[in-house]
């Protein structure tokens, strides 16, 4: 019989645990085939985040700044153009006139704008060089905060007080020139080294268009001078130089496309090569629609119906307010007018009375959002009437394509909708990005004044942003499949059924499971596929991993997965997470130390159950009786409830828990609160009604607790239990969808299940129990007392700190069954419980173990030795690290054609640091460093390096005012002249850089170098031996390995002869290169990168013993990664380590190996071994 394999997955940020089993005949787990772990690298910076919800790039800063570089360059091309013009026109100013002091420059435009004052063409030459250094701000529609959903939006500060100047601006009728002029001239103080000015240009920001609109009136007024030379086509041509922008390239490509409409076509596309050459290959490309924005109009209507469809109102007694199709639409008419529509104004719709107890699902309970498009647009209209019909949106339904296999005609929304005017109006806002563009649109496709618009009208247009909310899951093309049947009250599942498609693979039949075709290779994602790099690299990790197993394994029948609760959540979801733990864990620091008052220890159950108190006005929830607060947390009397008993559903979480005496705990027994209330006389019941009502009013208890607290066991709903898992949520899905192009069945499991299963199963102490010998030969154990016995255990131990927990997880992942699931997810029945009892039966279990938890314990799992022996054999595979450089295309235009130029080196990370440095001469003339830093940022530490001595006397001063805190100190402007007109904002220091470990950046114009950089990351360092045996160091960084590669040597030079005649036949070979190549007399011993693995303590006889007899567990104590390398300084960590250790205590297996020399490296003999993706070893 074919043994049937099944793969487990816990997939996470930053790390993949895996696990696969073999099954039985009678399809239990029986063997563990191979689990491990797999870690993809990320920096702390960037998990921090990707968890906080940021919107960030891998290189977001990086980009930022090479923007910033891009603008310089931009500016001096166009500068380079400007130059060309005068110097045909012979209008280039002189070198004397370049020269010109501040104020007299500003006079000198000043005048250029007033009307009869005649400049000579040098003159207006050097006012045009002055307008091209500064155009002015250019508003963007992201420019304004969205103030929330449909809201108006509220201009940035910074907008806001740009927009400021330019009105001031105007009620002078003054162009900036003349304006600046006159407020410097206004500000001129005679210092002493000449005239200074208080008055800073450099704050004072104005739109573009003010710039503009000076350049025109300068042209104005000179071209009355020299109506030849400034005619109509020299000043559009100088416009254009100056104040030309190109548009934004588009980002359509970036576009999904529609899940259920596309299709895959096998095309031939140009590639690079890895050596920059042209290959043809062949493709399989998505074609067919993209999916829809989300503020289209036609998905806003969709969006409201599938939300109609899905809320649920039901009384107390559990059954169903039904809603018919008419007060649906009575409600969707209401959202079209307004921005939430509650629930209390749903119950008047629908003609609830007042006195009805009616509750309902979630989706009710903060309110239907209305339409967001049509209220935006509502509110910008607000002030013109008679535009109303702009904004109607009417649809038609048609009968479209036959049902094959039926062959009833299928509806579907008329096209049509396209020529409606709410249409048409959403299409120029969301697609038109120019101001005039957007106006003239308005004007001529519907028919709005230029009046209007010219009144304000298209100022409040234009700052609507219609691409911010993003995009939804489907094309407008099956929208219009689906929407006739939403209407009609289908549920989006069965609309997506009569419209032809399947909502998702999970809706799929046995037999067309069975039947369907699966791809011998999982293909990985295209780069940008799903615009979120960290999602997008766990998850090709994962393809890569799951193609190899099938590979080595054969055919895997099935996959569980989990997903880290960080990768189901939106970026929205994930930031609201991270504010609500930092909240909690505030609120509980301070419980701590309000629990501590009272001479007890602040545990996790303890500030549980202070909140509690504190939730329930500090009394009983049942019978209203005083509690006292010491006497709860010491379990005396009082007593922490469970709401729904945990044999009827197994929820263990805060909101179906609540403080209790203890004779209302064992009175109550084994019922749902509602169930035991409802035995009390009426006076007694209301009292608790009323109890209720108020703590939920005051928002001191939950809606899902006031729900539990009010519920019988027949009232609770199947799917009444919250949980993680999110399979409606994209990456989910997306996981999922991955998988089942080369697995037949895939199904996802959650992380509250797996602990459970984790405890229940005993493989909660398996690291424990590996680590105990290590730890303790480190001296990291201590002795406790618990229940009369001491017991030693590792000092602060969770199972965190141990790589392979992700493979346990996995494991388990792998052995839970659906069955399991549900059963912790639901309501037990009768009969449930009596088939839980037949499975239990004449099995030992602990006294105080619930019977669920009974029956998971004696569900078919493997032991614990079985697991702990293979988890002692895990070597962690960490994902190399990003290539050092890959070959692009680039694409420009050269005399109207487009070109292609293959073969483009483009590195794959920073060649540099950020900073620029500068040089100087010291005192004693010699050539020193310095850089300058941001004046808060000095403090007392780094006053004896700064430069200008009279400035560190200032510095030393007012630092010591304010007892050397630097943010009090320069919280007031600092000055460096006595009236003050000087204020000081950076600072420049000596660095104690080496001159010759720095690399020149610009050069003035003798060529000399004037400003440096300091090289990048270290590459990799190579270990060389010269002739006589001396072991010699050569590091090279990340700028050097891609200065090696444009001169076509090799990065890591392994033959150095070899590589020295290389250099000497390159003819154009800069020194700095030749002088770090190696001796050509060297011989190369070893080179090490970031994230290389070594096995360190090992003789080499011992190492080819091992890896030939696959002795994992040996191995795996000795395995290091490279975790960083300076200069005769390199850092070797444990494999298994999952932080970093602040200090290294000396046992059978450090955490980390600290190599300060070469006589050390050779006593530990580090050999480079390869961990591939499946955690086997081979020898390099």
């Amino acid at each position: 019989m074919k043994t049937k394999k099944i793969l487990g997955l816990d997939l996470g940020v930053s790390s993949i645990g895996w696990s696969l089993i073999a099954l039985n005949e009678k399809e239990e787990p029986a063997e563990i085939l191979g689990m491990g772990s797999r870690i993809v690298p990320l920096s702390t910076e960037d998990a921090d985040e990707f968890q906080k919800g940021a919107a960030i790039s891998k290189n977001s800063r990086r980009t930022l700044l090479r923007t910033m570089r891009k603008g310089i360059n931009r500016y001096q091309q166009r500068r380079t153009r400007l130059t060309r013009i005068l110097q045909s026109q012979g209008m280039l100013p002189t070198q004397e006139l370049i020269q010109l002091p501040t104020l007299e420059l500003w006079e000198l435009r000043a005048k250029a704008a007033t009307a009869g004052e005649k400049l000579t063409l040098a003159e207006i030459g050097r006012v045009l060089y002055h307008l091209n250094q500064k155009r002015g701000y250019k508003h963007a529609k992201g420019d304004s905060n969205p103030e929330g959903d449909g809201k108006e939006k509220k201009d940035t500060d910074y907008v806001a007080a740009v927009k400021g100047r330019y009105q001031e601006l105007h009620k002078t009728n003054q162009t900036i020139g003349q304006h600046f002029a006159q407020a410097l001239k206004s500000s001129e103080q005679i210092g002493e080294h000449g005239p200074v000015y208080t008055y800073r240009i450099k704050d004072q920001v104005y739109p573009r268009e003010a710039y503009i609109e000076e350049f025109d009136q300068i042209m104005e007024v000179q071209s009355a001078f020299y109506p030849e030379k400034l005619n109509k086509s020299l000043i559009q041509e100088l416009r254009s130089t100056i104040y030309l922008q190109r548009p934004l390239k588009s980002c359509k490509g970036f576009v999904s496309y529609c899940e259920f409409e596309k299709k895959q076509r096998l095309v031939k596309v140009r590639l690079a090569g890895k050596e920059g050459e042209e290959i043809i290959k062949e493709q399989l490309v998505d074609i067919g629609p993209k999916v829809a924005p989300k503020s289209s109009p036609l998905a806003e209507v969709c969006r409201i119906w599938e939300t109609l469809n899905n809320i649920r109102i039901y009384f107390p007694d559990g059954s169903d307010r039904p809603i018919s199709i008419e007060e649906k639409q009575r409600l969707f008419e209401e959202l079209q007018t307004t921005e939430k529509l509650p629930f209390s104004k749903v119950k008047k719709l629908l003609k609830i009375k007042a006195q009805e107890e009616t509750w309902t699902n979630d989706l009710l309970k903060g309110g239907i959002k209305g339409n967001t498009t049509c209220q935006t647009l509502r509110k910008a209209f607000v002030d013109y009437p008679h535009y109303a019909e702009l904004l109607s949106f009417d649809l038609l339904v048609k009968e479209g394509n036959a049902d094959p296999d039926t062959g009833e005609l299928r509806l579907v929304i008329d096209e049509g909708y396209q020529q409606t005017s709410l249409f048409k109006l959403w299409h120029i806002l969301y697609s038109i990005e120019d101001r005039e563009a957007m106006g003239r649109a308005l004007e001529q496709q519907l028919g709005i004044t230029r009046k209007d618009l010219d009144a304000g009208l298209l100022d409040k247009l234009f700052q609507i942003d219609f691409t911010k909310q993003g995009y939804t899951n489907k094309s407008s093309k099956f929208i219009c499949k689906i929407l006739p049947y939403l209407q009609q009250g289908y549920m989006y599942s069965e609309a997506c059924e009569l419209a032809g498609k399947r909502h998702s693979a999970a809706s799929l039949t046995t037999e067309e499971i069975d039947e369907r075709p699966l791809l011998d290779m999982i293909p990985i994602l295209p780069r940008n596929a799903l615009r979120q790099p960290i999602v997008e690299k766990i998850l090709n990790q994962m393809i890569n991993l799951v193609n190899e197993l099938r590979k080595q394994h054969g055919e895997i029948e099935e996959v569980r997965i989990e997903l880290a609760r960080e990768l189901k959540m939106s970026r929205e979801e994930r930031a609201q997470a991270t504010k609500n733990i930092n909240k909690n864990k505030k609120e509980n620091e301070q419980i701590a130390k309000l629990i501590e008052e009272h001479q007890l220890y602040p545990t996790r159950s303890r500030i549980q159950k202070y909140k509690m108190w504190k939730e329930t006005n500090e009394q009983c929830i049942y019978c209203g009786k005083q509690v006292n607060l010491v006497t709860f947390l010491r379990g005396e009397e009082v007593e922490v409830e469970h709401i729904i008993p945990r044999s009827v559903l197994y929820d263990d979480s805060l909101s179906n828990k609540t403080c209790s005496c203890r004779t209302c705990n064992h009175d109550k027994g084994n019922r749902t609160a509602m169930e035991y209330i409802q035995t009390l006389d009426t006076d007694r019941q209301d009292e608790y009604f009323k109890r209720v009502q108020k703590l939920f009013e005051e928002k001191k208890i939950s809606y899902a607790k006031r729900s539990r607290l009010l519920m019988t066991t027949e009232d609770i709903p199947q799917d009444f239990i919250e949980r993680h898992l999110r399979l409606s949520q994209y990456i989910a899905r997306e996981a999922q969808h991955i998988l089942r192009q080369g697995i037949r069945r895939v199904y996802a499991s959650e992380g509250s299940v797996t602990a459970t299963l984790r405890h229940l199963w005993g493989y909660d102490e398996i690291l424990k129990d590996l680590n105990f010998d290590r730890y303790k030969s480190m001296g990291e154990t201590e002795v406790i007392e618990v229940g009369g016995k001491l017991i030693e255990q590792i000092k602060d131990w969770t199972k965190r700190r141990d790589h392979r927990h992700h493979a346990i997880d996995a494991l388990i992942v792998a052995c839970t069954r659906q069955s399991y699931i549900q059963r912790l997810n639901r309501i037990n029945s009768a009969e449930d419980r009596d088939e839980m009892n037949d499975a239990v039966k004449g099995k030992k279990y602990k006294e105080k173990q619930l019977l669920l938890e009974r029956w998971l314990i004696a569900q078919p799992h493997l032991s614990t030795q079985q697991v702990k022996d293979k988890v002692s054999q895990i070597l962690i595979s960490f994902r190399p690290g990003k290539r050092t450089y890959s070959r692009g295309k680039n694409k420009f235009k050269q005399h109207g054609k487009t070109l292609t130029q293959l073969g483009i080196l483009i590195p794959r990370g920073a060649l540099s640091e950020e900073t620029v440095y500068g040089q100087i001469l010291d005192g004693k003339g010699v050539e020193q460093i310095v850089v300058k830093y941001p004046l808060h940022s000095i403090q007392t530490k780094d006053l004896p390096y700064v430069v200008d001595l009279g400035l560190r006397r200032l510095l030393e001063e007012r630092l010591t005012q304010y007892r050397d805190d630097p943010k009090k100190a320069f919280a007031e402007p600092l000055y460096s002249d006595r009236d003050k007109t000087q204020q000081i904002r950076s600072v420049r220091c000596f660095t104690g850089r080496e001159r010759e470990k720095m690399i020149p950046l610009r050069f003035d114009e003798q060529g000399k170098p004037i400003s440096f950089v300091a090289p990048g990351s270290n590459h990799h360092v190579a270990l060389y031996r010269d002739s006589e045996g001396k072991a010699h160091e050569s590091i090279v960084t990340f700028w050097h390995a891609i200065e090696r590669l444009r001169y076509g040597l090799p990065i890591i030079i392994k033959d150095p002869t070899e590589a020295m005649k290389q250099a000497q036949s390159i003819p154009d070979l800069p020194e700095a290169i030749h002088q770090k190549l190696p001796n050509p007399d060297w011989k190369l011993i070893e080179t090490l990168s970031s994230n290389e693995m070594f096995l360190i303590g090992m003789t080499d006889e011992e190492i080819q013993q091992a890896i030939s007899l696959q002795d994992y567990s040996t191995l795996s104590k000795h395995l290091y990664r490279v975790q960083k390398l300076t200069s005769n300084d390199y850092y070797f960590r444990y494999h298994l380590e999952t932080m970093l250790a602040p200090q290294n205590n000396p046992g059978t297996t450090p955490k980390y190996y600290r190599v300060t020399s070469f006589k050390r490296y050779t006593k530990l003999n580090p050999r480079k071994v390869r961990i591939n993706i499946l955690g086997q070893i081979t020898l390099i």
